[in-house]
């Protein structure tokens, strides 16, 4: 008889079940996507915070971004003339929709905790929705997956440093 070198029906198997084990293993989890797409959307409002503040500082004229949570989105305005301020990246309205950006989808505006609307002075100092400096810290709650995940931005009084908690 020949030696014949290879491998059973049985060894291959039971290779396949460990190979599909360890895929089911090391797949990401479905739930990490809202997680991923909720930071994301926090570091994208972070962002635009610190753009309208250089921007008032630069041009020496009073920023905001109003916050609809209703329809999930914000946008960016100039306080002194009343209009939408110009996106950096497109040219056009700063405009921003969850709703319709796909790599925020199923992201909450869940609340604000300054009426909705925050502005930047020529020095950079925040101010809430009824122009009154901010005395505390400013919050916007963003929540995933109906609030099994949710991170806040902060707008610290005074100084208008932004974080991401």
């Amino acid at each position: 008889m020949k030696n014949h070198k290879g491998f059973t029906l049985t060894e291959l198997v039971m290779l396949i079940v460990i190979i599909g084990i360890v895929a089911l293993v090391a797949m990401p989890k479905a739930s990490t996507g809202s997680a991923v797409r909720l930071e994301a959307a926090c570091q994208k409002i972070a962002s635009d915070l610190r753009y309208a503040q250089e921007m008032s500082l630069a041009q020496q004229v009073r920023l905001g971004i109003s916050f609809d949570p209703v329809n999930e989105a914000y946008f960016v305005y100039r306080v002194n003339v009343g209009t939408v301020a110009s996106d950096p990246q497109t040219r056009n309205n700063f405009n921003v929709s969850f709703v319709t950006l796909n790599e925020f989808k199923g992201i909450d505006i869940a609340s604000t905790s300054f009426n909705n609307k925050v502005e930047f002075d020529s020095v950079g100092a925040p101010y809430d929705g009824n122009g009154v400096i901010l005395s505390s810290q400013g919050v916007i709650t963003l929540q995933a997956q109906g609030g099994v995940y949710s991170r806040t931005v902060r707008i610290e009084a005074k100084t208008g440093k932004v974080s991401v908690q």
